[in-house]
């Protein structure tokens, strides 16, 4: 009964063409979150225009996405909860972007917690693949241990969080602006887990949709 649904619900072409939107969409995460690995390890900021034109990629298939359902994709039920994961996945790559540009302003990461910064980064390329997992099993079944694993991740961002903001209690910054825009690096690089959280939470509510 639930596969005769899932066919009703994802097997006409408009569908199908916005499922492999959105499908594109977190693929442009997981490319852009590799992006932030390499920009924090290395600091390297040649990647930071690459980082800002997938986020431009990724906005112009939202709007796409959004034409497709407003011309008639998916049964009316589930049309907004598809709409808001196109969105929440567009936020992902607005946080990102912001999160490069910070780093031009910021120029440097502090050694002595540049460690954790890379972990976080690691951790939200790993959440991206797992927002893939995910999306692939709205369609094919077997979500919740997908769903687990997103959970774990986004809480060890958290526990890391809360070391990062100790240690930056014995960091000296040169002036406020300098201190400004590296708490608001920090607080950037840290949400994006929340993000994907907040993605895979709208996939599970369309799964439950389809039921």
């Amino acid at each position: 009964m639930i596969d005769r649904i899932r066919k009703f619900v994802f097997g006409g072409e408009r569908e199908r063409e916005v499922l492999n939107l959105i499908a594109e969409q977190i693929g442009i995460i997981i490319d852009t979150c590799e992006l932030m690995k390499m920009i924090i390890e290395r600091n390297d900021e040649a990647v930071v225009g690459d980082v800002c034109e997938a986020e431009k990629m990724g906005d112009a298939i939202r709007r796409d996405i959004m034409i497709k359902i407003h011309s008639g994709a998916f049964i009316p039920a589930i049309r907004s909860d598809f709409c808001n994961l196109a969105e929440e996945l567009d936020e992902i790559l607005d946080e990102l972007e912001d999160i490069a540009v910070l780093f031009l302003l910021v120029k440097t990461i502090p050694d002595e917690i540049r460690g954790d910064f890379t972990r976080v980064a690691e951790i939200n390329s790993r959440m991206a693949y797992q927002l893939s997992d995910a999306f692939k099993a709205l369609q094919d079944g077997n979500l919740s241990e997908i769903l687990l694993k997103i959970k774990i991740s986004e809480e060890e961002v958290d526990s890391i969080k809360s070391r990062i903001y100790q240690k930056l209690k014995g960091i000296n910054f040169g002036n406020y602006a300098e201190w400004y825009f590296f708490i608001k690096f920090v607080e950037k690089l840290i949400n994006v887990s929340d993000l994907m959280e907040d993605a895979a939470d709208t996939i599970q509510v369309l799964s439950v949709s389809i039921r």
